[in-house]
């Protein structure tokens, strides 16, 4: 029964996250369409002539009927084509995206390992230990660090570990691994700064209130050593809820992590969609707004799917 009713929430979430891909599919196709005037003249500029104008009009198909464009456009999807740069002659849309994907992903995934790693532990210490000073610094600095914004965050780590102590590089990108692993270091940090923050405070509340449960005073009471219960019983309860701002924060993470790329010159999404936005590439725009989005959509699902099957409460949700 508990089984069933698992499947029953990721089947409801199934079908709301095939709507969102839909409306995110039909707002991405809508983009270049809404552009005030006429969106061939936007994007050729100084360079319109009608021959280039026609040219890129039947490159987009705006020579057809709205209809017609967009069974055009889902088709394209379809066969995994979307499109061709208009800025970067002879690279598809694919090509470009596939090249700064990879990047922005192993950013965005060592600031979530990092901001789980480091707010974990700090929510914990501030719930068990005994010293009250511990509970009040990490409080201090997660009240100091959720108001500092990413972009001034990663200036500061710049300036101490890059530029002072010299320990670490300011920027760049060898696209060589294990080399990118010294330059992802810095920009990881500041991408989870926020997350390690928001996770820290949950992973303290929920430890609280796991240790005031009876269960908790009545396994104390048979002599259940600190350390063990802590790891037994409170460990568990208080990382539930990380699966979950995890997956909230996704997009959040990446939106950040197209920031972090601009301050540390790494050659991600972030720079090709600042460079395509300069060179009103919009079929690149087009391209990566609907990748992040499907990639924020299809990791909440996934996300929310396994916080069903591992937390029983969640199925009655």
């Amino acid at each position: 029964m508990k089984a069933r009713a698992g499947w029953s929430r990721v089947a409801r979430m199934s079908g709301q996250a095939v709507l969102t891909l839909a409306s995110i599919v039909v707002l991405v196709f809508l983009l270049v369409r809404l552009i005030p005037g006429d969106p061939v003249k936007v994007i050729l500029g100084v360079e319109y002539t009608p021959e280039k104008a026609a040219a890129l009009r039947a490159q987009l198909n705006l020579d057809k009927s709205i209809p017609e464009q967009f069974v055009a456009y889902i088709g394209g999807l379809l066969r995994g084509d979307l499109g061709q740069s208009t800025a970067q002659r002879g690279r598809s849309v694919t090509d470009v995206i596939a090249g700064a994907l990879p990047t922005t992903m192993s950013l965005v995934i060592a600031g979530i390992l990092l901001g789980v790693i480091v707010g974990t532990t700090l929510g914990l210490l501030a719930a068990i230990s005994t010293r009250r000073g511990v509970d009040v610094t990490v409080r201090t600095w997660g009240m100091l660090s959720f108001s500092v914004p990413t972009f001034l965050v990663a200036l500061l780590l710049i300036f101490v570990f890059a530029l002072s102590l010299r320990i670490l590089p300011a920027g760049g990108w060898p696209n060589a691994w294990p080399d990118n692993l010294l330059y992802l270091i810095l920009p990881a940090i500041a991408l989870s700064v926020h997350l390690a923050t928001a996770i820290s405070r949950t992973v303290r509340q929920g430890a609280i209130d796991t240790m005031g449960q009876q269960h908790m005073e009545a396994a104390f009471a048979r002599g259940l050593p600190p350390r063990l219960l802590n790891l037994r019983h409170v460990l568990p309860n208080s990382v539930l809820p990380v699966l979950t701002i995890v997956g909230i924060s996704f997009g959040t993470l990446l939106t950040g992590a197209i920031i972090v790329e601009a301050v540390f010159g790494i050659p991600g999404l972030g720079a090709e969609m600042t460079r395509a936005v300069g060179r009103r590439d919009y079929p690149v725009v087009q391209g990566i707004a609907l990748v992040t989005g499907v990639v924020v959509v299809l990791s909440s699902f996934v996300v929310e799917s396994l916080y069903t099957f591992v937390d029983p409460r969640a199925r009655t949700l």
